[in-house]
């Protein structure tokens, strides 16, 4: 692996078509994603969670570096379940909405990954607004969650066992009791 001080000299160098690399190289290796699981500490029972990933082999982990020095926040880590494989990820609201969003908007990817980053961008946005925090909110970003990356095809929870949830949950419950106490 080669040092930061080393990569920095390199990315003087390249300036803006760096960036066009980057974005090239997210478009191949990078994924857009945004998970939904059960939280006991959540209010509605569950959280969201928007993730940008890029993936590459150990032996090329130096692109991860850039990575990250061209975005200016996340973290580099060996992925869960597979040593040989690095993954550079930011999960950090914040970061997606100032650096991420803003940087993808500029050089644009193509294809299916622009939709997936078109999606990701607006659920991004609203949890930013805390739109995620109301039942109502959290269930629109659910639908739109499910519409990235091949409809969900590999979510292990689906969309309709967490509208049933809701249907269920206590805070329904008492939604619909003060609507009736009111009628």
């Amino acid at each position: 692996m080669q040092s930061a001080d080393n990569q920095q000299e390199r990315l003087q160098k390249f300036d803006v078509n760096l960036n066009w690399y980057i974005a090239g190289f997210v478009d191949g290796e990078g994924c857009f994603s945004v998970s939904i699981r059960r939280s006991k500490f959540s209010r509605l029972g569950w959280t969201i969670n928007p993730l940008f990933q890029v993936y590459q082999h150990r032996d090329n982990s130096s692109v991860l570096y850039v990575c990250k020095q061209i975005f200016g926040c996340g973290y580099v880590s060996a992925k869960g379940g597979n040593p040989s494989c690095f993954t550079f990820a930011i999960d950090k609201i914040n970061d997606l909405i100032t650096k991420v969003i803003p940087f993808f908007d500029q050089y644009k990817l193509i294809g299916e990954k622009y939709q997936n980053f078109l999606l990701f961008k607006d659920i991004v946005i609203s949890m930013g607004k805390k739109e995620h925090l109301t039942q109502a909110g959290f269930i629109k970003l659910a639908e739109k969650s499910f519409q990235m990356n091949r409809n969900g095809k590999y979510r292990k929870i689906s969309l309709e066992e967490i509208m049933i949830s809701f249907a269920k949950s206590p805070t329904t419950i008492r939604q619909n009791r003060s609507a009736n106490d009111k009628i």
